[in-house]
């Protein structure tokens, strides 16, 4: 496994002659290989959000009965086809990775007598083993990434090993969202005990993780984690993107009586008309009051 990972880096460093390109282009290949496992934990993780609904209501019914509640919350994974730990999947299967590429960096830097490189797991005729042979420091980006955060403090102080804490809290804050980057979909997800202890207790297992191991596995943590928040992040867009968004109306304002009733005359609104009286139709209506009592009078006078 090691002789295989070492070629593997070998060949990598073939297309780009640099250490912490080799290392980044061998980790997008792990990535890649590990790709559909990838986008079925995130589908997982998505359904498992879409269902709190139904598991919140199991949990409530069995409140209770903790041995009855478990059974049932099983038996509802396995009808969903949910599996409550796939959010951890990818990085559990990354581990053994990790351990076999810190071990072929520690070989790859071995070093003799005079403290110069003899690296193990390597063709002798390649460009790697070349570039590594009789040197004291794996230089790339500035940094030696033979050295671990710790070793490059003590040896050289807080300024110098500024970089490597750096990454360090690269990998803690892409691994923290990596974990908070579903869950922000959904509302809901926060109620998941499993997703909510995953995302509190992994970012701050990395620190001690990453600090003592040498910068080029740091770097392989940096471009692994990038690349899982991309695919997240596709995956989410993907599976959120036909979901109808609610649509919010506001309510109009209630009007009084008296506004429902008189119109408003604003500014630029012309005013409304005066009634038109209506033309005479020709007939003559008698006079009313005192004065047709007078006229009545003198008609009966001639009389």
């Amino acid at each position: 496994m090691f002789d295989f990972l070492a070629r593997a880096l070998a060949l990598c460093y073939d297309v780009w002659p640099s250490f912490g390109g080799a290392i980044a282009l061998f980790t997008l290949a792990i990535m890649l290989v590990l790709t559909p496992l990838s986008i079925k934990s995130t589908r997982s993780m998505i359904k498992m959000q879409r269902l709190q609904p139904e598991m919140k209501r199991i949990q409530a019914q069995f409140k209770g009965d903790r041995e009855a509640q478990n059974r049932e919350m099983m038996a509802f994974y396995q009808a969903n086809n949910i599996n409550p730990l796939s959010s951890c999947l990818p990085m559990l299967l990354q581990l053994p990775v990790f351990f076999v590429l810190y071990q072929v960096l520690h070989g790859l830097t071995k070093t003799n007598a005079a403290g110069e490189f003899v690296p193990k797991y390597l063709d002798h005729s390649s460009h790697l083993f070349r570039a590594l042979e009789g040197k004291t420091e794996m230089l790339s980006f500035g940094l030696d990434l033979s050295r671990s955060s710790l070793t490059a403090m003590n040896e050289s102080g807080f300024g110098p090993a500024f970089p490597y804490f750096l990454m360090v809290a690269i990998v803690a804050g892409t691994t923290w969202y990596q974990q908070r980057q579903i869950q922000g979909r959904n509302p809901n997800a926060a109620a998941n005990p499993q997703q909510q202890m995953i995302a509190k207790i992994v970012p701050f297992m990395m620190i001690p993780i990453t600090i003592s191991v040498p910068a080029g596995v740091v770097i392989y943590f940096v471009i692994s984690n990038v690349v899982r928040v991309g695919q997240q992040g596709l995956i989410s867009y993907l599976e959120y993107r036909d979901d109808p968004a609610p649509v919010v109306r506001p309510a109009s304002p209630a009007k009084s009586p008296k506004e429902s009733k008189a119109p408003e005359t604003g500014k630029g609104t012309r005013p409304a008309k005066p009634a038109t009286p209506p033309k005479p139709s020709g007939r003559v209506t008698p006079p009313r009051g005192s004065a047709a009592r007078h006229q009545t009078n003198r008609r009966r006078k001639r009389k």
